[in-house]
């Protein structure tokens, strides 16, 4: 297995136990995330002091119950796409969530560079250089 797939699973096992400290080690200092630009929350973060912040706010937003499963984590030579799934609620209007998004991870130096979400797989494909 590689050393991409591995920091990949890692990243999501620190998520799913709310270990943000430990979750930040796997991504490097100048980390550039880019969400689905067609959801509510899409502003491009960089750096370790924003992703902190946007942790803070999604848990703000998702109640405790908000959980992440990958389905399917695969590298695509010196890039890592995961199909991620999610359930959870809003913690204020309790309205549920589930559906699932293609994360695009980017390596550097042992560290994730930079992480992209996108709801098709063929984008998610293309990002890499790939069709299908």
């Amino acid at each position: 297995m590689s050393e991409n797939l591995d920091l990949v699973r890692s990243l999501y096992a620190a998520w799913n136990r709310r270990d943000v400290d430990e979750w930040l080690s796997f991504l490097a200092p100048d980390i550039v995330f880019r969400p689905v630009p067609t959801f509510t929350d899409s502003q491009e973060r960089r750096g370790l002091d924003a992703m902190r912040r946007w942790i803070a706010e999604w848990s703000e937003v998702w109640a405790d119950d908000y959980t992440t499963h990958a389905e399917s984590i695969r590298e695509y030579g010196d890039a890592v796409i995961a199909l991620l799934r999610f359930t959870g609620h809003a913690r204020a209007s309790g309205v549920e969530i589930g559906g699932g998004i293609f994360e695009v991870f980017r390596f550097r130096d042992g560290k994730i560079a930079s992480v992209a979400h996108f709801t098709d797989r063929l984008e998610a494909l293309e990002a890499v250089g790939l069709e299908e």
